[in-house]
């Protein structure tokens, strides 16, 4: 809300001191300085409604050069359009304006395209039919295709089945494996996908209000905790919807429903790919993960004229954390970057080179690599014990040499009074629980065990995976365990760096089937953190939050095995964590 205030305070402000003229020569001067390229095309602007599949007609805004083709044209095609037509696109005009194609066609039942909106499943289908019909106009030369989120989705969604006329692609945030995107150990994303559905359902839903005094997103904590979850959708939003009921109840990776149809076409396309693609991706975008993953997938041949590039910010492009220095963050513009590369690629004509380049968090500076994920060069342990950090906290002692004596430290986990999530990567509804963000006092509740190292002697630069091992045991069939990892500065304030969570139903195993645990049993589990490259400084320490539930960002655990969104009931369960000795428990740090 303060964004969008901001951008209409300041158009209100250009509007009336500035004549119109004057704005067009002001917003013509800011996008040559943005593209590095001077407007040198007048530009054509019209409108097809283009066969796509089904019979359905689909609503296509397209911006030309004005002259003799044929041109190079980029395109993407969008569910986040709202039924707007005219020559209402500044980028598409700045595109035209240097000598690029700009081409939009809203998704099949969105805008003015014909049709339903049903996420996912006619993009494939409907993609085609746009880039075989764009490939057969005269006016066409050659054609990129971009996108962002689920725009990226209906670029790979094609790029198997797309004609010669294709040369490249630019694709930010939305992974290649959908079942990544969505679970992890069996536990839903849910502040993302169940918050996305919300929003996005083109059902006549009733969408939860936000009455005062709640956060952003908080209104729609109801549905996500309502038991059983499978009824949510007609219990509180007055819907069934089918799609999101089969996302909720597939909790297998192997489960066929992720393996045939559009989700098995997705896994399969990016070492189809032939052409060059530039890959974007956050470190605190809830789908860093899967979108790190296309790129892992090109063929090598492909990644040789390939970029990679991995910024420390969310899926909207917002940096985190800024408790840090980051002046250096931001000095990767996506538009820039995406403008400079279709151009070179497309009307110059020139091979793009491959690139690696992911941002240091606190050094701040970008990093070019020679691969992905990074070949660290060794590892640092960090031990978990029973012994009080110092009078004044509730915390134990995070240290660098094992404790020889066994020990355990025990806590109950209350599924009906979740941990909440106070900063993360894969939140996204909750917007001001998003990225890195203060933590509260160390063992601020009595189911957070904090554990806090002393303050470290040298930088360490993490660069890869982190790994929780812990020797953990439970009362019941089946529960959860997370932790967050964070950095605390000289002065005592936590800032987290990572969450993980696992299931003890797919502990070290989070794409098998759920294994089987018997109450009691003490089991190694390794709780893995999605990638970061993050240098944390001399000085500071370490703290690690262990806990039972991480809410909103993942669902809540019943502590009962099996499907989690088909269960009505919930108990307590009494977890019980191992220090020392042979049940020792450590944090692995990938040490680049």
């Amino acid at each position: 809300m303060k964004v969008f205030s901001c951008i209409f305070l300041i158009t209100v402000l250009h509007i009336s001191c500035v004549s119109a003229q004057d704005m067009r020569n002001t917003v013509s001067r800011d996008y040559n300085q943005i593209f590095g390229i001077e407007a040198n095309y007048d530009y054509n602007y019209f409108e097809e409604m283009v066969d796509g599949g089904g019979g359905f007609k689909l609503f296509t805004r397209i911006y030309l050069p004005k002259g003799e083709g044929a041109w190079p044209v980029i395109v993407t095609r969008n569910p986040y359009v709202f039924g707007q037509s005219g020559d209402n696109n500044i980028i598409g005009r700045e595109y035209a304006k240097r000598g690029i194609g700009y081409i939009q066609q809203d998704c099949r039942g969105k805008g003015g395209s014909e049709g339903f909106f049903t996420p996912n499943i006619y993009e494939r289908e409907d993609g085609i039919a746009l880039y075989k019909w764009i490939a057969l106009q005269t006016w066409c030369g050659s054609i990129g295709i971009f996108g962002s989120s689920y725009t990226a989705l209906t670029g790979w969604i094609v790029a198997d089945q797309v004609p010669d006329k294709v040369k490249g692609y630019y694709l930010s945030h939305y992974g290649v494996d959908r079942f990544i995107s969505l679970y992890r150990a069996g536990l839903l994303r849910q502040d993302i996908i169940s918050g996305w559905v919300i929003d996005n359902a083109e059902e006549d839903i009733r969408k939860p209000e936000r009455k005062d005094g709640q956060l952003f997103g908080e209104n729609y904590y109801p549905f996500y905790l309502y038991r059983p979850h499978i009824e949510a959708d007609v219990e509180i939003l007055g819907q069934e919807l089918p799609y999101y009921r089969d996302w909720i109840t597939h909790t297998d990776y192997a489960d066929p429903y992720w393996n045939t149809g559009v989700w098995a076409d997705l896994k399969s396309i990016p070492p189809k790919i032939n052409v060059p693609v530039t890959i974007v991706a956050g470190q605190f975008d809830h789908h860093e993960e899967g979108t790190l993953l296309g790129y892992e997938r090109l063929n090598p041949a492909v990644k040789e004229n390939s970029r990679l590039i991995l910024g420390s910010w969310n899926h909207s492009f917002q940096v985190t954390p800024t408790h840090v220095p980051t002046t250096n963050a931001m000095d990767f513009s996506i538009m820039t970057d995406q403008f400079k590369w279709f151009y070179s690629l497309l009307v110059e004509n020139i091979v793009p080179q491959g690139e690696i380049r992911i941002y240091n968090i606190e050094a701040d500076r970008w990093e070019n690599f020679d691969s992905w994920p990074v070949n660290v060069r060794k590892q640092k342990y960090f031990y978990l014990s029973d012994i009080k950090y110092n009078h004044n906290t509730e915390a134990y002692r995070l240290t660098e040499d094992c404790q020889k004596t066994d020990a355990v430290i025990s806590y109950k986990y209350n599924p009906l009074n979740p941990v909440m999530t106070e900063g993360g990567e894969t939140t996204f509804t909750s917007v001001l629980r998003r990225g890195s963000k203060l933590q509260p006092e160390p063992g601020y509740r009595d189911d957070v065990i904090s554990f806090i190292s002393e303050p470290l002697t040298e930088d360490i630069t993490i660069a890869g995976n982190i790994i929780l091992k812990l020797k953990v045991s439970s009362d019941v069939d089946d529960t959860c365990f997370a932790f967050t990892l964070s950095e605390v500065s000289s002065d005592g304030k936590a800032y987290n760096m990572r969450n993980a969570i696992t299931t003890l139903g797919y502990r070290n195993a989070p794409l098998a089937n759920r294994q089987n645990y018997n109450s009691g049993e003490i089991v190694e589990i390794n709780i893995e953190a999605t990638p970061i490259l993050w240098t944390v400084k001399a000085g500071n320490a370490l703290r690690v939050d262990i806990k039972s539930s991480n809410f909103p960002e993942y669902a809540v655990h019943s502590n009962f095995a099996g499907i989690w969104s088909e269960q009505s009931n919930t108990r307590i369960a009494n977890q019980r964590i191992f220090t020392g000795g042979e049940n020792s428990s450590c944090l692995i740090l990938p040490n680049f």
